[in-house]
């Protein structure tokens, strides 16, 4: 059984962003740039992985780019992270992960990165997150570089939006 797919009508502005929207079907319509998290968030390449780890709770995100010299060279995400660690368990830290915790994340981070233009549908993101088995695609204008961030998690809110168009897909994180 399939599920109906909404009219451009039926998608509303709290939804979908009328901006956003291109030719094609309901998902198709959908940018990039409507599902992004902007600005980027970054931090220098000599930072511990503790101050990493902080940041991202701090700010609520699994990513951060790594800026050097005022250029985004490197992506680090929590799984970077959390693949440095002990396997004791959460509030368990031994000294293995105390070490681990001062490296720097220049050491952990990812620098071959894929990235994607803010004009691109997000069946183009999604499949270039599956071609390359990413979590992440930084977000590029042509212009200024990079502009913003979309996860897979901010895509599968798109995909629910277009698909479920009455659904609160926003509290769903």
């Amino acid at each position: 059984m399939s599920v109906p797919r909404p009219s451009a009508e039926e998608l509303t502005e709290g939804e979908i962003p009328v901006s956003a929207m291109n030719e094609g079907g309901p998902s198709a319509r959908v940018t990039v740039a409507a599902l992004m998290s902007a600005p980027l968030i970054t931090i220098a390449p000599d930072a511990e992985l503790w101050e990493v780890r902080a940041t991202m709770q701090a700010h609520g995100v699994h990513h951060l780019m790594l800026r050097d010299r005022g250029k985004i060279v490197g992506i680090v995400s929590d799984r970077d992270i959390a693949h440095r660690l002990s396997a004791a368990g959460p509030g368990v830290a031994s000294r293995h992960d105390d070490e681990a915790m001062r490296r720097r994340v220049f050491q952990v981070a990812s620098y071959n990165i894929a990235s994607i233009d803010m004009h691109a549908t997000i069946e183009d993101a999604a499949a270039l997150i599956i071609e390359r088995s990413v979590s992440a695609l930084p977000v590029t204008d042509g212009e200024r570089g990079y502009v913003g961030i979309v996860t897979t998690r901010d895509l599968l809110r798109g995909l629910l939006a277009c698909v479920l168009p009455t659904s609160d897909t926003t509290s769903a994180a």
